[in-house]
């Protein structure tokens, strides 16, 4: 033993016995660094330990083992790139008493291994045994020489000797790691031995499917030699062979289409996996589908842009009323295109209630600028191999649906709409969201590569666009890569041009009439009694019901005009009710304004008290996050109620009843915060409040009124439910410069920063 406390250098791949040599090449500094160590301070030795998991960076010292080799540098030079290579002789076994970590590294105590004393009979029987096992293995072996033999030749010691034949046996990083803790040499030779008898049937075991394969191999040839002969007798006789016509033809396809080079080599190997597969073979099928895949999609095939702004900027209008933000996104897209010549698309997420014309927009997009139009829906996938593709191992393996929607484009340039990517799921069988970010990332989906095909796809040229309902919902990696234009709820103004402008025109002339004819204030009528919802999907179909019911009813050739009070007798009774239609007469009741998928609406916060001990009584279905403000307003009213002139007694000696109105929708958020103070001081100031008044914002335990979303919604709820005056948070101002101005001027918008601002309006 040349000392007790040595370097430790761990070991991943090889195994390095005693009486080996071992040829390593290093690269990371701190391995060079232990090598260094060794050779300056412990005369070139050093330990090499064998890690049980290979991976580890870091390993638990309480997880190395116990057991070691001894090593030393027989020889190290370092290569003009920094590479060290060395030669390490093992020298013994060792036992590791203790590890330890300095700054130079990972150290250890260690002491030799237990010696052991055995039969010299036993050791000579097994001696014999070994060698006539060795000597057959390396007969049938092609894995071992007789190199080994001259190694062994002088050697008596029996642990040297197993040392040396295990070194050249050719097992696995687990089974050789496994002789280092083996410090009888008689056990290592029975385990040697053992080894070398499976060895032995491992290989007669291969030679046999060999020889079958080889077998198999000359038959194979001996079939195609005769298909041959037989193809060369049918040309001579005018005969065709169906197989050989299919493969003449894909190759002319091949011809007439600019293929890259690495797909033309890929169609050429399959071609002649193709021909020399039996007819009979259920792999011909899947062959000849992989084929046609190959030839179908667009490697090459570009469509040519419209890049004349003033046309795009048309037949944007023609189709699509307002949307201004995503027309003129588009532009400037086309704009930066046209001058700079870059093929980059941005990634558009359009987000917005339904109805809104998310979808609608993207195939109108696609047809002002002259590309073909794809569409694929991600509600409720939760495969990734429907995004990504099957491997072509599976039965029934298909592209991914990606790529089955540019085949069906034809082209490298399409717009390509991903719809409903809120409404992704993701479960064991993988997550969809993940294999998206390779499609929607610029700097990798040039090279796309599906599953099924296994060929890069370039995908950079595609304009994507993507919708979703509620952004919350859209996994967070791939919001980085979005461009997000959020498309509000329509104003009634905007659903009545709509209406006018695309909505009846398009429906006539789908039904072939022309004289009939809606007045503003029906439209207007439909809106507001006949539809609840941001966009314009269910005015559609009210307006569908009108002109089919007014095509039956009346001559069709007379003319025809809907009057707003013909709308009852054509739809029946109103299905929703205006709130300025309830008047007011009672405490405790005051209109708030909600923010749902489906636009804003009003939220009646009511309350009540009675005879109790301070308890509080919550219905209506609310959230964890309303109950918050719930409790909120309350201690804030208590901790003020000097100032709003309450008597604090009544907290002590009544329970308080919170309900808001339509109790079987769920209701959550903070933006009631000030409408909840308001109605209990409504109620325990005796003071009505109008129901032509409504707010929104958050309260805070001190009073102040902070910002809330969905501004432009809320209002547009408010303007139709007949409020004409709204009170919100400061902070929220600068969301009211895009409030359209049939919005705006409609109501008396008041802003406050404290809701002292708020009550002394109110009750003073």
């Amino acid at each position: 033993m040349v000392e007790t406390n040595l370097p430790i250098l761990y070991l991943r791949e090889e195994v390095l016995l005693p009486f080996n040599e071992l040829r390593l090449e290093f690269t990371l500094d701190k391995d060079k660094e232990i090598l260094n160590t060794a050779e300056k301070y412990h005369n070139s030795h050093l330990l090499l330990v064998n890690l049980i998991d290979r991976l580890e960076e870091e390993p638990d010292i309480n997880n190395l083992s116990k057991y070691a080799i001894l090593g030393k540098i027989k020889s190290k030079i370092v290569l003009p790139n920094g590479i060290a290579r060395v030669v390490i002789t093992g020298i013994d076994r060792v036992e590791i008493i203790n590890y330890f970590e300095t700054e130079r590294g990972m150290f250890a105590f260690v002491v030799p291994t237990k010696e052991y004393d055995y039969n010299e009979v036993e050791a000579a029987a097994l001696r014999r045994v070994l060698y006539r096992k060795l000597d057959e293995y390396i007969d049938i072996s092609p894995y071992m020489s007789n190199t080994v033999l001259g190694r062994i030749t002088d050697v008596k010691d029996i642990g040297k000797l197993s040392d040396i034949i295990v070194s050249e046996l050719p097992l696995d990083y687990m089974d050789m790691f496994k002789y280092v803790s083996i410090t009888n040499p008689m056990d290592r030779i029975r385990r040697i031995i053992e080894d070398l008898s499976k060895e032995i049937e491992t290989v007669k075991l291969e030679n046999e499917i060999e020889d079958s394969l080889k077998v198999r191999m000359e038959e194979e040839q001996r079939q195609y030699m005769l298909k041959e002969k037989i193809r060369l007798i049918k040309e001579e006789l005018g005969e065709s062979d169906l197989k050989e016509d299919d493969i003449n033809k894909i190759r002319k396809k091949m011809e007439e289409k600019e293929l890259p080079d690495n797909i033309v080599r890929r169609l050429n190997e399959e071609l002649d996996r193709y021909s020399l597969t039996s007819p009979a073979s259920p792999e011909v099928t899947t062959i000849r589908t992989y084929i046609d895949w190959l030839l179908s999609l667009p490697w090459n095939t570009e469509s040519k842009d419209i890049t004349d702004v003033k046309k795009i900027e048309e037949a944007l209008d023609s189709s699509h009323f307002g949307l201004e933000s995503v027309k003129k996104r588009i532009i400037e897209y086309i704009a930066v295109k046209k001058k700079t010549n870059s093929s980059s698309s941005p990634i558009i997420c359009l987000v917005g209630p339904p109805g809104v014309g998310k979808t609608s927009l993207a195939s109108s997009i696609a047809k002002a600028l002259g590309k073909d139009f794809v569409k694929v829906s991600l509600g409720g996938i939760n495969d990734e191999a429907e995004i990504l593709g099957h491997r072509r191992t599976y039965v029934g393996a298909s592209p991914g649906k990606i790529i089955q929607q540019m085949k069906k484009a034809k082209t490298m340039n399409p717009v390509f709409l991903i719809d409903e990517v809120d409404k992704l799921t993701k479960d064991y069988k993988g997550d969809p969201a993940s294999a998206l970010l390779e499609i929607l990332d610029r700097e990798q989906n040039a090279k796309f590569c599906d599953n099924y095909i296994e060929e890069e796809f370039d995908l950079s040229k595609v304009l994507f666009i993507l919708t979703a309902n509620n952004i919350a919902s859209v996994p967070a990696p791939l919001l980085d890569r979005l461009e997000i234009i959020e498309l509000s709820s329509y104003t009634i103004y905007e659903k009545i041009n709509i209406a006018k402008h695309y909505l009846i025109p398009n429906l006539l002339n789908d039904y072939k009439v022309k004289n009939i004819k809606f007045t503003d204030a029906a439209i207007e009528r439909i809106i507001t009694s006949y539809t609840k919802e941001a966009g314009a999907r269910d005015l559609y179909r009210q307006i569908d019901s009108i002109i089919r019911k007014a095509i039956i009813s009346r001559d069709k050739n007379k003319r025809c005009e809907i009057l707003q009070s013909d709308v009852e007798a054509f739809l029946g009774p109103s299905k929703y009710n205006l709130a300025s239609n309830d008047e007011n007469n009672k405490t405790g009741i005051v209109n708030g304004l909600a923010y749902t998928l489906y636009g804003g609406s009003i939220l009646k916060v009511t309350c009540t008290l009675y005879p109790g001990k301070g308890n509080i009584t919550l219905t209506g279905a609310l959230g964890d996050v309303i109950k918050e403000s719930i409790y909120i307003a309350l201690s804030y009213i208590k901790a003020n109620s000097v100032k709003f002139k309450i008597d604090y007694k009544i907290f002590e000696e009544s329970d308080f009843h919170f309900h808001i109105e339509e109790g079987s929708t769920p209701k959550d958020g903070p933006s009631a915060g000030i409408t909840i103070v308001t109605a209990i001081l409504s109620l325990l100031k005796n003071k009505i409040i109008s129901n032509k008044v409504s707010m929104t914002g958050e309260i805070t335990l001190r009073g102040k009124v902070l910002p809330v979303g969905g501004l432009k919604e809320k209002l547009i709820s408010a303007v139709t439910n007949g409020i004409d005056t709204v009170y919100l948070p400061l902070d929220s101002s600068k969301d009211l410069v895009s409030l359209p101005s049939e919005v705006r001027d409609k109501l008396n918008i008041i802003l406050v920063e404290d809701y002292e601002d708020l009550y002394k309006r109110l009750f003073k």
